[in-house]
């Protein structure tokens, strides 16, 4: 394998380049270029090599920059100190997506995959589409509470739900705790995956896994009663009646 790194940080290249010939001893490194404009030049002049590990933030430009202006198509390892360029990463030949401080484990990880992968292009293409859609799926999975000089990350999953009122959003766990934050109730409901949440009216957005009964009520409404105590009445209208109890039955 002839593996090419570009990397703008001396002492990160020189431990990546150290921790590849140790993994892979039989490898060659053919080159650890500096700047977006030296792998240009480089991969123009020269045979696309095996392998490239890439850093993304180099002093010229953003690596992927170089990839636009050469074409590549070999596997590209990104290391990198930020997490917000995954999906791109993955979209530009991209096989895995490698944080900074790169560990040893991690790396093995990484070049086991490219050997498994190599073996099997029809997984490779399939594996890097599973990861484009777990990356860009919109859905949170924690809400970050803000109390005085504290920040507290909140699992949707341990919420019953959330309150709107007042122009306040309270959010009560299924413990039975309750915190205000500042989202609006529509940033919440997208933010919010919907095979797990309802939007059930305006001032409520429910866990399937709080509803403890449904009852019917009047001019075919439904009161739903949670496994933690509501501030008001959760009801919801006749026109969402049908469409909340197929959510809540098949989870669409």
């Amino acid at each position: 394998m002839k593996v090419l790194i570009i990397e703008d940080e001396r002492k990160a290249a020189a431990e990546l380049r150290s921790m590849i010939l140790a993994l892979r001893p039989n490898w060659i490194i053919a080159d650890i270029l500096p700047s977006a404009a030296d792998a240009i030049e480089w991969l123009t002049e020269n045979r696309c090599p095996d392998l490239i590990f890439s850093d993304i933030q180099l002093a010229d430009a953003v690596s992927f920059r170089i990839f636009e202006t050469v074409r590549t198509d070999c596997p590209i390892i990104f290391c990198t100190a930020y997490d917000e360029y995954a999906i791109q990463a993955f979209e530009t030949n991209g096989i895995d997506y490698l944080l900074k401080p790169v560990d040893m484990n991690r790396l093995e990880r990484s070049l086991s995959k490219l050997e498994l992968l190599q073996r099997n292009k029809t997984a490779a293409a399939s594996d890097i589409t599973r990861l484009i859609g777990q990356l860009s799926a919109p859905f949170k999975k924690t809400v970050l509470v803000h109390l005085k000089d504290r920040i507290v990350p909140v699992a949707y999953s341990d919420i019953a739900f959330f309150y709107y009122a007042k122009g306040i959003v309270t959010i009560r766990l299924i413990s039975g705790s309750a915190y205000h934050i500042p989202q609006g109730m529509d940033e919440l409901e997208t933010a919010a995956d919907p095979h797990i949440f309802y939007r059930a009216n305006r001032q409520f957005l429910i866990n399937r896994d709080a509803v403890r009964t449904i009852e019917k009520f009047f001019a075919r409404k439904l009161v739903v009663r949670l496994t933690v105590e509501t501030p008001e009445a959760l009801v919801v209208s006749k026109a969402k009646a049908s469409d909340f109890l197929n959510w809540l039955e098949k989870g669409l």
